[in-house]
C-alpha cells in the first residue's frame, strides 16, 4: 500500500510540475469563491489582474497570498446563476481586458458522482500589448517602491503602465484630487518632478 501511495504522490508532483510549466493559467474555484487549485501561470495572471502591490508578477509568490480577482469571481457567479438549480450546463463565459492583454474563459466543471454546485474552471491568458510580458521590476525599482505607502504604490504601478490620472482615479475608485495628492507624495519621496521620471525610474 505504501508503495502505491508513494507512486501516486510522485505522479501528482510530476503532474503539478508539468502544469506549472504551461503558458496558460489554469484555476479551479469553488461555488463559494475559494480557489481549489491553480498553476504558476494562474498566479501571475491573477496578480496582474489584481494589480497587487509591488507587482507580485515580478516577485516570488507565496501560494497563501493567492487571490481570485473580484472581476473574475463576478463572472463565475454569473455563470453559476445562469446554470440554475437544475444544472442546465450554462455556456462558457469569455471575459477580456484587451488593452491590458488579459483574457479568461470560464466553464462550469461538474464532479462525477457528487451532488452540489459545480466548480468553476478558468483558463487564463496574459498577453502584454507592448511586448513586455515578462518585464520585471528591478531590485532598484523595488527599493524605490519601498519608500511609498501602500496606496502610493498602487498609483505608481499604474503610472508605470502609462495610465492617465483619470484612468487611475476610475480604476482605484478614488477622486482625481486624491490621486493628484498621492502623485505629489510620490514625486516628493522619489525626488522627481513629473510622471515621466517616475515611469523611467520604475522601468530601468
Amino acid at each position: 500500500m505504501a508503495s502505491v501511495e508513494s507512486k501516486l504522490r510522485d505522479l501528482l508532483e510530476l503532474a503539478q510540475t508539468v502544469l506549472d510549466d504551461l503558458p496558460i493559467g489554469l484555476l479551479v474555484v469553488s461555488a463559494h469563491g475559494t480557489p481549489l487549485w491553480f498553476n504558476r501561470e494562474a498566479e501571475i495572471v491573477c496578480a496582474v489582474w489584481n494589480r497587487s502591490p509591488l507587482r507580485r508578477d515580478a516577485l516570488p509568490l507565496k501560494r497563501a497570498d493567492f487571490a481570485v480577482p473580484p472581476v473574475l469571481w463576478r463572472e463565475c457567479q454569473a455563470l453559476l446563476e445562469a446554470d440554475g438549480p437544475q444544472g442546465g450546463s450554462a455556456e462558457p463565459r469569455i471575459f477580456s481586458e484587451t488593452e491590458r492583454g488579459l483574457h479568461a474563459v470560464i466553464r462550469l466543471q461538474k464532479r462525477p458522482g457528487r451532488t452540489g454546485p459545480p466548480a468553476c474552471f478558468l483558463q487564463l491568458d496574459y498577453r502584454r500589448p507592448r511586448g513586455d510580458r515578462d518585464r520585471p521590476l528591478t531590485p532598484g525599482a523595488l527599493s524605490l517602491m519601498s519608500r511609498l505607502t501602500f496606496r502610493e504604490r498602487e498609483v505608481a504601478l499604474r503610472i508605470r503602465d502609462g495610465l492617465t490620472t483619470e484612468e487611475i482615479s476610475r480604476e482605484l475608485r478614488r477622486s482625481r484630487l486624491t490621486i493628484k495628492t498621492q502623485l505629489a507624495g510620490i514625486f516628493r519621496k522619489l525626488g522627481v518632478a513629473n510622471r515621466s521620471r517616475v515611469t523611467a525610474m520604475l522601468n530601468r
